[in-house]
């Protein structure tokens, strides 16, 4: 697959044109990122507002009616309820009552007691899956062979 970008300031908006011989799930894998909408969370902290990329938040806890986004290396106050994360991007996965966390930022799993697994995530943070959600997880991430369980 070649690909050839064009910048000028004589162009508007950006046009994108894909000539291809055949139908190619590559091409409408591509097609499909580029028509995601772009997803923006909201984090409060010490009276200021940030803006978070889906990829920037590794979870987010709900403790006592208070929810929290969870960053790499900070925690912020946030206004969404679990189910609306869960809607908002599909990476975003329930593996608790009080966690939607992002499963592509699992590093790893351990198995704990009563079927429950412990996640590993890749800023170090752990988080507790549920048996409840430990199937749906499994299926979710199904044929993947970088996630491994210990």
């Amino acid at each position: 697959m070649k690909i050839k970008i064009n910048r000028h300031p004589k162009y508007g908006e950006a046009e994108i044109l894909i000539d291809c011989d055949k139908n190619d799930t590559s091409i409408d894998q591509l097609v499909q990122i580029i028509q995601q909408p772009t997803i923006d969370f909201n984090g409060k902290k010490e009276d200021k507002m940030f803006v978070f990329k889906a990829v920037e938040v590794f979870y987010v806890e709900s403790i006592d009616d208070q929810c929290f986004l969870y960053t790499r290396d900070d925690v912020f106050d946030c206004k969404y309820r679990l189910y609306e994360v869960e809607n908002k991007d599909s990476d975003f996965v329930r593996v608790n009552k009080n966690i939607v966390v992002n499963y592509k930022k699992i590093k790893f799993f351990k198995s704990s007691f009563n079927g429950r697994l412990d996640a590993t995530l890749t800023n170090g943070d752990r988080v507790e899956i549920s048996r409840t959600y430990v199937q749906h997880l499994k299926t979710l991430l199904g044929g993947k062979t970088i996630w491994k369980i210990i």
